[in-house]
């Protein structure tokens, strides 16, 4: 039997691990939108979830309630233009805003997939729970510690302490 080599790393590995398991949530998730009947990808999930919120959003406003980049935001907008789930209108006020809302078929899809998330947050919860940890405090808490102090500063600082000598292409 092989080995799992990037669980075998620990906490080396530990960005390539969430993103493993995020992925596969995602595709999970994107696998049972698809079993319901409903286009609609995960990756996609953010903008949507908001928009149903809020309609009427511009990218950088999208971008900065979700704490991501315009560059992510703007890929999922373009992938549900194409899937026709969302209309983008220059604002009136100001031609170089560009105003974001779902489209009636965009509305549909989200009235279809509010009892699908439901069930994923609560089966995602159940998950966590199972588990016997507090995983969401701890994202939170690793979070803030990053926010407090990077892992670039924070790797930085070893790599000096140490003595090591350092790149200038790093």
């Amino acid at each position: 039997m092989e080995m799992d080599v990037i669980r075998k790393f620990g906490a080396f590995t530990f960005a390539s691990r969430l993103k493993r398991l995020s992925d596969r949530l995602k595709a999970e998730a994107t696998t049972l939108y698809h079993h319901q009947g409903i286009d609609f990808n995960d990756s996609w999930f953010l903008v949507g979830y908001l928009l149903s919120r809020q309609d009427n959003m511009i990218v950088t406003e999208m971008a900065k309630a979700l704490g991501i980049s315009n560059s992510a935001v703007s890929q999922m907008v373009c992938d549900m233009e194409k899937h026709n789930l969302l209309t983008i209108e220059t604002d009136e006020h100001d031609k170089r805003r560009k105003l974001l809302s779902l489209s009636e078929d965009g509305r549909e899809a989200i009235e279809r997939l509010s009892p699908v998330w439901e069930a994923v947050g609560d089966c995602t919860e159940e998950l966590i729970k199972s588990t016997g940890q507090d995983l969401l405090k701890a994202i939170a808490d690793i979070e803030k510690e990053l926010e407090h102090r990077s892992l670039f500063a924070r790797v930085i600082g070893r790599i000096s302490d140490s003595g090591g000598e350092q790149s200038s292409s790093v």
